[in-house]
Order: structure tokens, then sequence, then C-alpha cells
């Protein structure tokens, strides 16, 4: 809370439950955040205050999880999975606070360094790492990562290497040469901690442990890094829209193509059987999927009944316009199912709504973020995987781990966001960070049990079928998610994140000991997808997926965290109930 313009939260650098007892154990301190900060704007100081609470919230979260995980993993294991990761959220709720502080006064430049927290036995009085080492000057041009390691054998290990960002820069405005050169450095700082990181827990963890511990977060200390870069520049000159691509980094195996010239990454090697070894084109087409039997003529798809509101139903909708993603905010994570962990998803999403969602997100971050909807009481996170237009010349377009997602992203033209109510009864509020989940990403592996049509096409909206739809001319690719709408009264999520909020039945009742909230339709609509019919392996579009799943269209899915306002909720019930279109 702010105080005659000051803050009245205290920050200490560790939670109050561990100052409490000398007899705790190891417990997580983290340097202090508001004696570091110039005097705050008015105008800044709510979000400030929201985003310093915020911190230390993640610490109390942290420290519980220390507690939690006594005694689990390797020597590494709380660096990796603990305080690395808090490092991460830190860092980005820290940008949070400059941000708001530099709309309206001098953008403090110091409070990156207090991203990282430390263990400290209960017997430590020092609350604060030592300070981080100055960044050595500026690399040299082409320099993309460091030398690779050599193994116990003489041979070269495993590296880390980036795609080069000096020669994607455009020319640096004087004004702006120091701030690029010492985040320059910095990113060559990232690449040499990583590769020491990965020299130090060879042979640890599982099979994702390197993307989840190491390259994921690396990826995010340079994207916030190029972000800083692009500001620079931006303060003078135009601001370059091209250094996002920029964060992701791969392993470099010894023997494996040098970094390409010019972009400093290998090229992409192709994995999991699917890098010829013999096959032909077909057979690794198929490999990755979808073919022909993956579609059908919508013409040739019967009719589906949708159950009518009766009765007591309600039949109102209320629509919240929050756009189609022009901002291209886009990631390969997926906050609902795997909080915390870089790249689970291993395709892309786009969102729209809430615009600060990724891995890292708490429902507290969630709240403090801006919002793309047009009624800003509505900040809720709305995600769906991209589907990609495939051509001759197609190459691995996202970061994901088994480059089978190739193409080139569409984005929907309209992305048509409906509450709307119950066929047997009125609806009630549902809860704020209220999970909604549909389908299933691995409903190949798993089976159909969780999977749910979801392909149509304009004008023939009565007809859903799980493939994907050929349309007539003039009619356009269309997919239509009615999210789950029974809440069990009392949870936000549970362990699969599905049982909390289910599906109405067949005639469109709530299953006892559950109530009815409004009902989330996403309709996502393509202008840009080609309107050819496939033949084998050659097919116009798919959706991004996991590698195992073919980009079978049974694998569409959806997601959204509700974070609606009281006030608004009201009005939506409201509306829904009074029968009318808001």
């Amino acid at each position: 809370m702010a105080i005659g313009g000051s803050i009245a939260l205290v920050l200490s650098g560790a939670p109050l439950s561990a100052q409490a007892s000398s007899l705790a154990a190891d417990t997580i301190v983290c340097p202090s955040v508001a004696g570091q900060l110039q005097e705050i704007p008015a105008a800044a100081q709510n979000e400030v205050d929201r985003n310093l609470a915020l911190l230390e919230t993640q610490i109390q979260e942290a420290n519980d999880r220390l507690a939690d995980t006594q005694g689990q993993g390797g020597p590494n294991f709380v660096q990796n999975a603990i305080l690395g990761p808090l490092a991460d959220k830190r860092a980005a709720t820290l940008d949070r606070i400059a941000i708001a502080i530099g709309r309206s006064a001098e953008r403090p430049d110091n409070l990156a360094a207090l991203a990282t927290c430390r263990l400290s036995d209960s017997g430590g009085n020092d609350t604060s790492p030592s300070p981080s080492p100055s960044p050595s000057p500026a690399p040299d041009d082409n320099a993309t990562s460091p030398p690779p390691a050599q193994d116990d054998n003489g041979g070269s290990a495993q590296r880390i290497v980036c795609p080069s960002v000096n020669d994607q820069l455009p020319e640096i405005p004087a004004a702006a040469q120091n701030e690029v050169d010492r985040n320059l450095a910095l990113l060559e700082t990232q690449i040499q901690e990583a590769n020491d990181r990965l020299a130090d827990t060879q042979g640890q963890g599982g099979p994702n442990f390197v993307q989840n511990a190491i390259l994921g977060p690396l990826a995010d200390k340079r994207a916030a890094t190029l972000d800083r870069i692009a500001i620079a520049i931006g303060r003078s000159a135009e601001r370059p829209d091209n250094l996002a691509a920029l964060a992701p980094c791969s392993l470099d195996d010894a023997g494996a193509p040098a970094p390409d010239p010019g972009t400093g990454s290998p090229s992409p090697q192709p994995t999991d059987g699917q890098n010829g070894g013999g096959q032909s084109e077909e057979e690794i087409a198929a490999a990755i999927g979808p073919s022909a039997e993956d579609f059908i003529d919508i013409r040739q798809v019967a009719r589906t009944r949708q159950p009518q509101a009766r009765g007591n139903g309600s039949r109102g909708v209320f629509v919240s316009d929050c756009g189609t993603n022009e901002e291209e905010h886009r990631n390969t994570d997926n906050l609902i199912n795997a909080p915390g962990v870089v790249n689970a998803a291993q395709h892309l999403h786009d969102y729209v709504g809430n615009v600060s969602a990724d891995a890292f997100s708490t429902n507290e971050s969630l709240a403090a973020s801006d919002t793309t909807c047009r009624n800003k009481a509505d900040q809720t996170t709305y995600f769906w995987p991209v589907l990609r237009v495939r051509g001759p010349n197609d190459e691995p377009g996202a970061p994901e781990v088994d480059k089978n997602n190739i193409g080139t992203p569409v984005r929907a033209s309209v992305a048509r966001l409906e509450y709307r109510g119950n066929p047997t009864s009125p609806v009630t509020a549902a809860p704020r960070f209220l999970r909604l989940n549909f389908g299933d990403a691995k409903a190949v592996t798993n089976g159909p049990a969780n999977a749910r049509p979801v392909w149509t096409c304009t004008g023939f909206t009565d007809r859903i079928t799980d493939k994907y739809p050929i349309c007539p001319s003039g009619s356009r690719v269309t997919r239509i998610f009615d999210m789950p709408s029974c809440w069990d009264g009392q949870n936000i999520d549970s362990a699969n994140h599905r049982d909390h909020l289910v599906f109405p039945d067949d005639n469109g009742a709530c299953p006892s000991g559950t109530k009815a909230v409004p009902q989330l339709r996403m309709t996502l609509i393509y202008n840009d997808l080609p309107n050819t019919r496939p033949n084998g392996t050659d097919v116009p579009f798919a959706v991004d997926s996991f590698a195992s799943e073919r980009h079978s269209p049974i694998t569409d899915h959806v997601g959204a965290i509700g974070v609606i306002s009281d006030q608004l909720m009201g009005t939506i019930v409201e509306c829904i109930n009074n029968g009318r279109r808001c």
C-alpha cells in the first residue's frame, strides 16, 4: 500500500518465516529492492507497489518449494530448479518496475542486478549476494559462443550456440552506443554462464533437463537483454523489431555443422528419426504428418445438434473484444498444464488478452498486467496453438526441441470471444483465476477421451468435425471451442487441470454437485489459409503439435486463465441471465 507517497510494504530481503526461528533450515534470501528505488512518480506508485508485493510472494513460494523438496535431486538441484527460475521471475518483475517508473521519470538502470538470490542458513546475516562483476568489454562482431569445452578424452563436448546479434542491428545512434555495448557484453556473459552450467551438470536430470534448466532460462535472459537493446536504440532512432527472434539458443554437439554465417546458429537438424538416414522425402513427411487422410470435405460432415435453451435456461451472450494477436505475443509455454517450465508445449501458442502470460506467470503477475481486451477489466489469458501454411521448402519455425513444426504461422483473421449461458439453468459468477482447459494436445498418444471436434467452415458451422476441413470456395476454415462450464464451486484448478471444471451433458445440463458458470466460446476464423485439396503428405496447413502427435487435427486445444474483475463478472452474469447480447 502507498502511504503519503511512500511504500508501506517493507522488503527485508527474506520472508518473515525465514526470520522467525534460529532453528530454521536453509532459506532463500534476496537483495532488498525498495531501498534501491528512486522517488516513485505518483502515476507509477500502484504498479510499483503491486510488483514489490509480487517479489515477496515469489520469495515465499521459492522457500515453500525449497522446504517441500528437501533432499531431492543432485548437488545442483536447488540452483537449477529453484534459484534459477526465481531469478528469472524476479528479473521480469524488476523490469516491469523499471518500465513503470520510466513512463513518467528517468528509468532506473540498476534493478537487474537485484534479480539473483541465494541460500542463507539460519545463522547467516548477509541477505544479499555479492555484487556481480562488471561485464567484459563488448564482444567481437562475429562472436556468438565461447570455444567448446573439452571432454575427458580431449574431444569437444556439447556447447551452447546462439544467434549473432551484432550483425542484425541497424546503425546504432551515438547516444545509445554505450548501453548497447553493455548489453552485447551481457549476452556473451550469459552464454558463457550457460555453458559453464552445462558442463557442471553433465549427466544430471531427465531428458528435458538441459532445455528446462539451461536453454529455457537462457532464452528468457536473452529476451530481456535484447529488449533493452531495442529500447536503447528506439529512444533516438527507429526501434528494431527483429531482435526477439534471436533469443533462443541450441546445443551444438561435437562434429555438428558449424554455425551458419551471419546467424551464429547451427543449421536445423531433424531429430527423432526424421533426419533421413535412408528415408525418402515422402517417409520423412509422413513421420512429421499430417496426410490427406486427416482432411475431409465439410459438405460430407453430418449436421450437429446443439442443445437449445429452455425453461430456466440462460440465453444471453457477452462478447469480449481482445483482438487477434496483432502484438504477436507467442511462446511455446503452457502455464496451465506446466507452470514454471519453459517450452513445455514444444509448439507455438498465440495469445490475446493478458500481455504478460508465459511459463513463469502467477496469479499476481497476471492481475498486475495490461491486456489487449477493449474492456480493461478483462485481463484473461486466452491462448491456442497456431496454424501453419505448409509449403515445399518448409523449415522449422518454432524453438521447440523436436523441430517438427514446419511452415509459416498464420494469425486468425477473427478471434471471437463469447461468454454464453446454460440451456437448462441460470449461470453464476466464475471465480477469478479459474483455469479453463479444452482438448488434449497429446490425443494421439493418450487416446481420444479428452479430444473434442472443433473444425468447421464459415457457412457450415452446424457441421463440426475432428478432421481438418476442406472448405468450398468463399468459405473459410474455422475452429470453435466451447469450453467446460460446470464448476465444482470450490477450486480454480485441479491435479489433472480438468476435474474442477467439467463439460455439461448432451442436453446442456451440469452434473450434480456442480454449478453452471458463463461458458466461454472461442471462435477462430482464417482468411489466409490456402483452399487447396491435400495430396498424400502435401497438405495445405496443419496445427502445431508435439512431434509424437504428427499434427493430427484431434490434438487441437485451447486454454484460458480467467482474470476478470468482480464488477465485470457481475455484468456478464446479469447480461446472460437476462437474455441480452452485450
